[in-house]
């Protein structure tokens, strides 16, 4: 069996928007942060800077996508409280009117965003690096964010609670059982026999996420990931998981 110590956090806050990359004039909100999202918010702690234009970043550091690749960085996502979406009407400044600087602009458009109301998650996360993984424990703790962190849009402010760190154990069974997983499933990592049993009474989703991307933004894996919109467990016919004092759990 293996183990490994993982920090364990809860996200919240009153309202998110994780924007769905196909959808344009009326954005549309994955129902949980996406693998990059949860990154970039661990990068507002650590106070990771980002680009300052595309592709550039600024002199001596290091982008945060290669400081937490998927070889670094093992998480999982918990749904907390049952997800509920919003539409909610946007007054955005109209820049496609002529004006000679950004203060003459006189236009406003409404866009309807969809949003996420009353997000909040259960964080696992773990990291190659014990230098990061230790500074990253200090400051969620503590509560001495570098940056603040937000729900997708600088508008909605993220609440870190701080659970612990924890010892998750790796089970590997002889041969596929079926179990109730309490976090949300890469069906795109799921192997040959591994399959969920769906049930009645159970409301699930599943969204396209980017789990991985280069320098340029370019995104280089993505996977269907299957949540219980009330989180509720999901049961799952599998060999493997990780065991934690929340529930069995499964890794983006």
């Amino acid at each position: 069996m293996t183990s490994y110590e993982f920090l364990l956090f809860e996200l919240s806050g009153e309202y998110g928007h994780f924007r769905k990359y196909n959808t344009t004039s009326s954005p549309l909100t994955y129902s949980i942060p996406t693998r990059l999202a949860v990154v970039g918010i661990l990068g507002a702690v650590l106070g990771i800077e980002r680009e300052i234009g595309p592709g550039v970043y600024p002199s001596g550091s290091t982008p945060l996508h290669e400081i937490f690749t998927r070889e670094k960085t093992q998480l999982a996502i918990q749904v907390v409280n049952p997800i509920q979406k919003v539409n909610v009407g946007f007054n955005l400044l109209d820049t496609g009117k002529s004006a000679t600087s950004f203060f003459n602009i006189q236009h406003r458009t409404q866009i309807e965003f969809e949003l996420l109301k009353h997000p909040k998650y259960r964080i696992f996360f773990t990291h190659a690096d014990a230098s990061i993984y230790e500074d990253l424990a200090v400051r969620l703790r503590k509560m001495r964010h570098y940056f603040t962190p937000y729900l997708g849009l600088s508008q909605f402010t993220a609440s870190l609670e701080w659970l612990g760190k924890e010892k998750l154990t790796a089970r590997q069974l002889s041969s596929s059982a079926t179990i109730e997983t309490h976090s949300a499933i890469n069906m795109s990592q799921l192997a040959p026999g591994e399959e969920v049993v769906f049930h009645s009474n159970t409301y699930y989703t599943m969204d396209n996420l980017p789990m991985a991307m280069r320098m340029d933004r370019t995104v280089t894996e993505y996977g269907e990931v299957l949540i219980e919109r009330n989180g509720q467990p999901i049961t799952l016919h599998t060999k493997c998981y990780w065991e934690s004092s929340f529930g069995k759990i499964r890794l983006l």
